[in-house]
């Protein structure tokens, strides 16, 4: 499904993506304490409210596929737009960390 300017993604189809393409980087854009106490395995934390400072630091490449969660999918949506807004050109809203934990 196509957001404005980014795609939202099946947990399965997220990891193939990541498979598939070295560069894909995984967002979790809870808050860094939720970060500290879990997270995906080579996700990196650049909580929402933090996403205009820290994207151009941790996120250089803005032509790599960007793939954003949150806890329950319910508002990465949001980080997803902004990191367009902000100039990236492959954004991928991939739900929330508690529906790929029931995936595991």
């Amino acid at each position: 499904m196509k957001g404005k300017g980014y795609t939202t993604l099946t947990v399965p189809q997220a990891r193939q993506l990541l498979m598939e393409d070295r560069r894909a980087v995984l967002v979790d854009t809870r808050s860094a304490g939720e970060y500290r106490r879990g997270t995906l395995p080579g996700s990196v934390s650049i909580p929402e409210a933090e996403i205009d400072r820290r994207a151009p630091l941790v996120l250089r490449d803005k032509t790599a596929p960007v793939l954003v969660f949150c806890r329950t999918g319910a508002y990465s949506w949001r980080s997803a737009q902004r990191l367009v807004e902000l100039g990236y050109t492959q954004v991928y809203d991939a739900g929330g960390y508690l529906e790929w934990r029931l995936e595991v």
